[in-house]
């Protein structure tokens, strides 16, 4: 239930309850998503969905993985049309650029298509297509909308595929779950990174700025690394914190009420580059945390900077930004009310959803427009 997942479940929610719609989900395997759709009454199938791109290693390991990947996407493609075929679906909704299959099943069948654009999947994930750039230009093109999460994502498609119909909705994050902030008191600053451990999320040059910290003498302070990932970067990212001597350290693992820690946290980190939206940026400041990011992607859209955190570009602005509020604390508090107001003026699931109903509502229609 990370980012993607987790917005594309609240919208659901809200599709359902307040807008009268009736999703039908395609999903690869069982997990807290299904658990969570059922709890609902959200129906879904459990079906294979194969990525039509990939992270680029090498030219023989990607050919294999086309050859294998286009093949499987084949097979799911006509099984989703007998499927689509009995359910009559007024609108076919992707949820991620990453998948393709269902630009490929609106065509198909005719049907409208609505495409989520979450991710810069080049940029930030290397990925490339297992199909030629004119066909994958052809079906962003002849999407009824790309709905992208920023503004940033907007102009990286725009410049891609110019005659897509292109919308900007930012997503929106639930503010149910605030409860009564835990004051700091006498202990150390606590700085939380929310995120999958992954090479471009940038966990090492958090590190590295700890490392400064502690050699610059300011030791007293908590980082928190919450989340899981691939076992040999969390070696890594462990090594590294033992090296380093890094005591003020903790990977967490992924945890699963994040809302119980954030609400004892005193600074939100987001490292990552490229990051097309940010959900963990909001929640840090639905938590009344200034937030640190860097200064690439949908972040900077979020987090204004001197005035809800620091934007930075290098490691040496991150050590800056985070030596500030601890010179400061003070600023914690000021900028963490700052971004708590602007979270809730911006970015809520309510603005989310209602604006995605009415596209939804102008698709069925055939009166769909994307120019904002």
């Amino acid at each position: 239930m990370y980012g993607a997942n987790r917005a594309m479940y609240r919208l659901m929610v809200h599709l359902k309850r307040e807008y009268g719609e009736e999703p039908l989900v395609i999903i690869p395997a069982e997990g807290e998503m299904t658990r969570r759709l059922a709890e609902e009454g959200i129906r879904y199938f459990v079906h294979p969905v194969t990525q039509w791109q990939a992270v680029y290693s090498t030219p023989v390991r990607f050919l294999c993985k086309k050859i294998v990947r286009k093949k499987k996407i084949r097979q799911e493609l006509a099984s989703l049309i007998s499927i689509c075929k009995k359910e009559k679906p007024d609108c076919i909704y992707s949820n991620s650029s990453v998948i393709g299959t269902g630009a490929m099943l609106a065509e198909s069948l005719g049907c409208s298509h609505i495409w989520h654009i979450r991710e810069f999947s080049k940029e930030h994930f290397h990925m490339q297509y297992f199909y030629p750039q004119k066909r994958v230009k052809q079906l962003y093109e002849q999407a009824d909308c790309l709905v992208t999460i920023s503004d940033a994502l907007k102009k990286n498609y725009m410049g891609k595929y110019p005659a897509a119909q292109i919308k900007r909705i930012y997503d929106g994050v639930s503010s149910d779950f605030q409860k009564e902030k835990v004051l700091p008191g006498k202990r150390p600053m606590r700085f939380v990174y929310v995120g999958y451990l992954f090479p471009m999320k940038h966990q090492e040059q958090v590190l590295d700025a700890c490392s400064r910290l502690n050699a610059s003498g300011f030791t007293d302070y908590e980082l928190y690394l919450v989340g899981d990932g691939k076992e040999d970067y969390q070696r890594s990212l462990q090594k590294k914190i033992e090296t380093d001597r890094l005591c003020q350290v903790k990977l967490t693992g992924y945890v699963s009420d994040i809302h119980e820690l954030l609400n004892t946290m005193d600074v939100g980190l987001i490292a990552s580059e490229y990051e097309g939206f940010g959900l963990v940026t909001v929640e840090y400041m639905l938590h009344g945390m200034p937030v640190i990011g860097r200064n690439s992607g949908g972040t900077p859209e979020i987090i204004q900077d001197t005035v809800t955190g620091y934007l930075y570009d290098e490691t040496e602005g991150l050590y800056e930004a985070m030596k500030r509020f601890m010179q400061s604390p003070a600023k914690v508090q000021k900028m963490g009310e700052a971004g708590k107001r602007r979270a809730k003026e911006y970015f809520t699931e309510e603005q989310n959803a209602g604006a995605i109903a009415e596209l939804i509502q102008m698709c069925k229609k055939g009166e769909i427009t994307c120019s904002s």
